[in-house]
C-alpha cells in the first residue's frame, strides 16, 4: 500500500481530502469626486514707459536777394537749408533767393503712465467626499 492510499482510508471507510483556495477580487468604489474650475482675477496694473517721438518745424525766412546759381541744399548746426529761387525778367536775367526755408528736427520724450487691467486666471480643486461604508 503506497502512502497516498494510508492516507485516503480510515477505519470506517474513505476520508475525503479538502484542500482551500485563495482568491482575490477587485473592484471599483468612489470614495469621493473633484471638481476643477477655472476662475479669471481681475485687478488693476500700472504699466509706465518713455515715448519718444520726432517731429520738424518749418521756418521759412524771407531773403530777396540775388544769386548767381541756385544753392544747394545744406545742413548747418542740425538745420537742413533749402533753398527757393524763381527768375525775375529785367532787362537782364537775374537769380533771386527768395527765402530759405528752415527745417529743425526736434526729439521729445514725454512720460507715460496708463491704468490697464491684467486677467489672472487660477485653478480651483473642490473635493467632495462620500460617506459610503464598504460593502
Amino acid at each position: 500500500m503506497t502512502p497516498d492510499e494510508k492516507t485516503s482510508q480510515t477505519r470506517d471507510g474513505v476520508i475525503q481530502l479538502v484542500e482551500e483556495t485563495a482568491r482575490i477580487d477587485t473592484r471599483t468604489v468612489e470614495t469621493g469626486k473633484v471638481r476643477v474650475r477655472t476662475v479669471v482675477d481681475e485687478e488693476p496694473v500700472v504699466v509706465s514707459a518713455t515715448l519718444s517721438g520726432n517731429y520738424v518745424t518749418v521756418d521759412r525766412i524771407a531773403i530777396d536777394r540775388v544769386v548767381d546759381t541756385v544753392p544747394p541744399p545744406r545742413e548747418v548746426d542740425g538745420v537742413m537749408i533749402i533753398s527757393v529761387v524763381e527768375e525775375r525778367l529785367r532787362v537782364v536775367r537775374e537769380l533771386v533767393l527768395v527765402e530759405e526755408v528752415h527745417m529743425r528736427d526736434v526729439r521729445t520724450a514725454d512720460p507715460f503712465e496708463q491704468t490697464v487691467t491684467r486677467r489672472v486666471m487660477r485653478a480651483v480643486i473642490e473635493r467632495e467626499s462620500t460617506n459610503r461604508e464598504t460593502e
